[in-house]
This record gives C-alpha cells, structure tokens and sequence, in this order.
C-alpha cells in the first residue's frame, strides 16, 4: 500500500490562477487546499497513511516553491503529489503532468478518473521536463491541474461532483475503493442556540487548524459584525477565518495575531466597538461630492498625450486623496507638512525642476502651505498618467534586469521601496498608517479601480521583505502610493524618469479641479 505527501500549489501569499471575473469566481489556492484537504481524509479512511501540507509563509514565487519541495522530502512517503487548477481562456478539462517515464500510465489514470467523475473532458497525461515541483521531489510524482477556474462549465461541474472528484483522486492515486464519505467528522457538542450562552471562561484559545462547534460559534460572531467577512460557518477555521479574526483585532485595538485568545473572544462577547476611523478620514457624502467635483471637471475630459483620457477612478481618486492630504495638512500631519513645505533649490525636488512650467501658469510654489500642495497634487495627477495611465495596479517594469524586491516599481506612480531613505521618517510612518486595517476606508482603492481591470500577473508583487510589502500595499492602497509619491516628488525626484526628462504635463485644469475640492472642503460641509 503507497504512501503519499500531497501539497496544495502555490501559497496564502502567493496567489495562483483565479476564475475572476469568470463566475462562480474560483480562487486556484482555497479550492486547491479543499481538494487536498478531502482526498487526505478519503485516503486516510482507508488507513493509507499521507501527509498534506499548505504553504501559509512564503512572499515570492521562489520561496514558495523550495518551500513545498523541501516539505515533500523532509516526508517519509511513497509518491509525492501537487494539486492546481488551470485557467487558460477558452481552454477546458483536466490534466495530470509527470516527468519520470514511468509515471504516464499512472499520470493517465488519475486523469481519467477525474474527468469521469467531474464530466469533465479528459486532457489526459502531459509530459514535462521544466516543473520545478517534478524534478525536484525525490520521489515519483504527479501535478494535478483538476480543471479549469476560469471556464464556468469546468467550475459549476466541480463545485456540483466535489466529493465524487476527491473520491476519484483517492481511488486512482492508491489503487484502492474508498468508502463513499471520509471518516472525519469535527467534534459534536449539544446545540446551543445563541453562541453567547456559552460562559465566556470555556471558550478555547484557537488558531489556524482547528475545527469543532467552538469555531463555528467564532465564525458566527464574527459575521455578526460590521466587517461582514461573509464566513462558511463550518467549523474549520482555515485562511479565511484567521483573516477574519486579525482584521477584527486590529479594527479593535489588539494584537493582531489571528489567534482567538482570551481577549478576542470577551471583545466579541461584549460587542466591542471598532476604534474611531483617523480624524482625517472623508465622509461618505463627502466622497460622493468630491467624485461629482472630478467628473465635472475639465480636466477629467482632457486627453492626456500618449496616454488618452483618465480612467474615471483615477481622477476622482486623486480628488479624493488631495482632499484627504489637505485635511492631514490642516491637523499638521508630518507627511502632508513635508509634502506641502515652499520650494527649495533642489535639483531632486519636483517643484524646482518644473519652476518654470509652475510661473508661466502663474502658480506660485514660494510660500509653504495648501497652495503649495495642490499644486503638487496637479503635478501628480500628470505623473500618474505618464507613469502608468492611471492604473493602481501596475506593476515592475518587466523589461528592467536589475530589480530586487527593494527597486521593483509598483502602483500608479512607479514608486519602488528604495525611495524611502530620502523622505524619512515620514515616508515609513505612512507605510505603517495606511498598512493598519482600521485605516483600509481611507486608501479609497474600489473608486481608484473604476474603469480599471487588472490582471492576475499586475496584481502580483515581486521579492519579499518591506520592498515586497510595499509593492503590495501601493497596488491596494492607492492614496498610500499618492502620498509617498507626493514626498518623493519633493525630496528624490530624480527617482522618476519622466520627472527628470520634464515629460509630465501639468495642466491649469488639473489645479482648478483641486481648487474646487479646496473650496468644497474650506465652506465646512465636512462632518
């Protein structure tokens, strides 16, 4: 009787393919682990001995791979396996690819099970030599792709056949009849209808892994609130659920840990409100009256040379975060102070090198202060068309060979971590604000997006440590590339291309649209 270690492909960080916006929108990573998940139990049922592993830690491709070849080998095990979905446009059906010769009888197989009990079409056995995960596990293997996330038939077959398609690959790996369900059960309790009946001091510390009726009172305690994170109240407390529980402590106030301790559970038990939003954060009626002050400005229609006209997100984006600024500036905000401060001599600050474009448009940079930042702010809107057209989720310039995590550019203004030293502290004080989720309202990313569609490959960010973080949260949190931008502009202008060649246009419209949100903001409408 074999023995296997099977791994779900790629990680919790390092996303794989997605059926998005394809409905019913399967995601490769969670449906990959459910299918592990349930082929370990229905091969386990049968007292076959395996060993499953998901990657939780790893932030860039390379890590991500070694990590789960370096698991496989550490198992004592007969034959590894690798579980992915597929998604190619028009493409459909599943798949099993092998490297070792003696694997294709076995690679047809499992294949062939698979598309029986999906009805799905069937691939069959594909032959590589260029799979890290196939020349690296030291024993024979196989990857599954189990069909296509990204063809609805293909989806709505798997979600319909999930079990008899798990059954399928336990039955085909082994070689042997499983039982119709998996013995695994979580643990029973008696029914308590109100989650809060349950005295405070039962309640168990718990974590990623654990199931049982406790897990399913967290999850519906957590839906309860006003993040609605939308939980499968299953009992199983996997990503989903850990995500759920560290963006409800930190909206809280706690340590951020995603375990459900002590503390976290009194906190839901005693309906804790969430901390106040920052005093700098725009109402929603006033978010709504800055995006009609953009749409109705001139420069929302101006075609932009070698680019066209803005996204809509992205002017009203920018409307909003120059509204958001000058607020900080008004509550002394370090970031917005430094952003807004009078022109200097320097050669690396934006608003000299560009002095002359400034006084023949008779805007006026000598005098520290909120003239001063919206006239900046008009000089980013064109640095963010030249840049990148406007788009929040551009990534690396893929064409550069000398990128590492921390000179990999991201987000709408091509910004790489690098740049921080020139405007410290307030550079890395801005990262830690907008990476805090009670500040997630303020980096208005779905108004950013309008009129954006963004690829799997853009949305992913390169490396890992701080330059991989903040690759990730320039894409996510558009005000925060503003910002950063803002201070880099005034403090490393050299850092950008376009700046230093004077091939950014700055436009009188663009700073009448701000003007107009100043004025908006100076009658006091604000709540």
């Amino acid at each position: 009787m074999p023995s296997f270690a099977i791994s779900s492909g790629h990680g919790k960080y390092i996303r794989g393919a997605s059926g998005n916006p394809v409905p019913p929108e399967l995601d490769e990573v969670d449906e990959a682990r459910r299918v592990v998940d349930r082929v370990a139990e229905y091969l386990k049922s049968t007292g076959v001995k395996t060993a499953t592993f998901h990657d939780n830690t790893s932030h860039d491709q390379d890590t991500n791979l070694n990590t789960i070849v370096d698991w496989h080998n550490k198992q004592t095990r007969d034959r590894d396996v690798s579980v992915h979905f597929n998604a190619t446009e028009g493409a459909y059906g599943t798949e099993v690819w092998y490297t070792s010769s003696g694997m294709a009888d076995y690679a047809a197989t499992i294949s062939a099970a698979i598309a029986k009990a999906g009805g799905f079409k069937d691939r069959g056995k594909k032959h590589t030599d260029n799979l890290f995960f196939l020349n690296n596990t030291a024993k024979p293997a196989v990857l599954l792709e189990v069909c296509f996330c990204d063809s609805t038939d293909d989806s709505n077959k798997y979600s319909a056949h999930f079990d008899a398609i798990c059954k399928a690959i336990a039955e085909s790996l082994s070689g042997i009849t499983v039982p119709d369900a998996p013995s695994e059960k979580p643990p029973e309790r008696p029914w308590v209808e109100d989650p809060l009946d349950e005295p405070l001091d039962q309640r168990p510390v718990l974590a990623l892994g654990d199931k049982g009726p406790d897990v399913e009172d967290l999850q519906h305690l957590l839906n309860l609130t006003e993040l609605h994170p939308d939980l499968d109240e299953d009992g199983d407390f996997g990503d989903g659920t850990e995500d759920a529980v560290t963006h409800y402590q930190a909206t809280r106030g706690l340590a951020a840990d995603g375990i459900c301790g002590e503390q976290t559970w009194a906190a839901l038990y005693d309906s804790k409100p969430p901390l106040p939003p920052p005093p700098h954060a725009l109402h929603e009626r006033d978010i709504e009256a800055i995006c009609v002050i953009a749409d109705e400005s001139e420069i929302s229609k101006y075609p932009w040379k070698d680019r066209g006209v803005a996204p809509p997100g992205f002017t009203q984006g920018m409307a909003l975060a120059f509204a958001q600024t000058y607020r900080k500036l008004q509550l002394g905000h370090p970031a917005a102070v430094e952003m807004a401060k009078a022109r200097t001599g320097s050669d690396k600050d934006a608003l000299n090198i560009y002095r002359s474009q400034f006084d023949a448009l008779g805007m006026s940079n000598e005098a520290a202060g909120a003239l001063t930042l919206r006239h900046l702010y008009a000089l980013m809107l064109g640095s963010g068309m030249r840049e990148s057209s406007g788009r929040h989720c551009e990534g690396r310039d893929l064409s550069a060979d000398n990128v590492s995590s921390d000179t990999a550019e991201a987000g709408l203004f091509q910004t790489s971590w690098n740049a921080h030293s020139a405007s410290e502290p307030a550079f890395s004080n801005l990262m830690a604000e907008y990476s805090n989720p009670r500040n997630v309202a303020t980096c208005y990313l779905t108004v950013f997006a309008d009129g954006v569609s963004c690829t799997d490959d853009e949305w992913g960010c390169y490396g890992s440590g701080q330059g991989y973080a903040f690759q990730k949260l320039c894409k996510e949190c558009p005000a925060f590339a503003v910002e950063t931008h803002g201070l880099t502009l005034r403090n490393l202008a050299n850092h950008y291309g376009p700046v230093i060649r004077k091939e950014v246009e700055l436009k009188m419209e663009a700073d009448e649209m701000f003007a107009a949100v100043q004025e908006y903001l100076d009658m006091g409408l604000v709540a």
